[in-house]
């Protein structure tokens, strides 16, 4: 269903609704409605692992021009029936009715390394799967995988005075996870561009750990 922007703006001020942006990563990054969740195309089918949003959740979409019906397709494959339609024109109907717009900033893996010795309110979160987030990762940063988020009690430990710099695999969900942290309040966020990759091939800038390894019986941690 096509929604003009009178009709998505209701629709929006509903605290059950959840928008999702599926534009690529270059034209969110350039600006989005605020409380929008991203989702790329190819990670709409990961959304029943993550459990970020809820199958019986309702939905609309700011898409790409002639995308629309595939992404509902794509959604009700998934069980996501609720998709109450799209917003007409996309972003730009939003944009130049002159709508509050909100951003996302993404920094060079450099940046980070230079700021981390400086800035005592940095926070490195990394959100990779726990397997590879244990075999090296970023001394003293916060572990928590995306796989998580859908639990805003899993937060607790982010405030606004962090600084906060996201890491993942790739660099492929970092958008995801952004939105999601800036839908729960937690602004004060940026993303480290194509996510570990760039850290490992500046490793020399950084101070690259392995985590503890448990004992498998008693679960304490062993001495390397």
């Amino acid at each position: 269903m096509e929604l003009s922007l009178a009709q998505f703006i209701t629709l929006s001020k509903d605290d059950s609704v959840q928008i999702i942006d599926t534009r690529l990563d270059a034209e969110f990054l350039q600006g989005y409605i605020p409380g929008s969740i991203h989702i790329a195309l190819d990670e709409i089918k990961t959304l029943n692992a993550l459990k970020i949003i809820e199958q019986d959740c309702s939905i609309v979409l700011v898409c790409v021009q002639g995308t629309e019906e595939i992404l509902i397709k794509r959604f009700e494959l998934l069980g996501y029936t609720q998709v109450k339609g799209y917003l007409q024109g996309g972003f730009s109907t939003w944009s130049d009715a002159g709508q509050k717009i909100d951003l996302i900033i993404q920094v060079e893996v450099d940046e980070l390394a230079m700021d981390i010795p400086f800035d005592e309110y940095l926070m490195v979160l990394d959100i990779r799967a726990e397997e590879v987030y244990d075999k090296a990762h970023i001394k003293d940063a916060i572990h928590l995988p995306l796989i998580e988020f859908g639990d805003p009690g899993a937060m607790s430990e982010l405030d606004e005075h962090f600084n906060i710099y996201i890491i993942d695999d790739l660099g492929k969900q970092l958008l995801l996870a952004a939105s999601v942290l800036k839908k729960q309040g937690i602004h004060n966020i940026r993303i480290v561009q194509d996510g570990w990759d760039a850290v490992e091939f500046l490793k020399n800038k950084f101070t690259i750990v392995a985590s503890p390894k448990k004992d498998a019986n008693s679960g304490d941690f062993l001495e390397n």
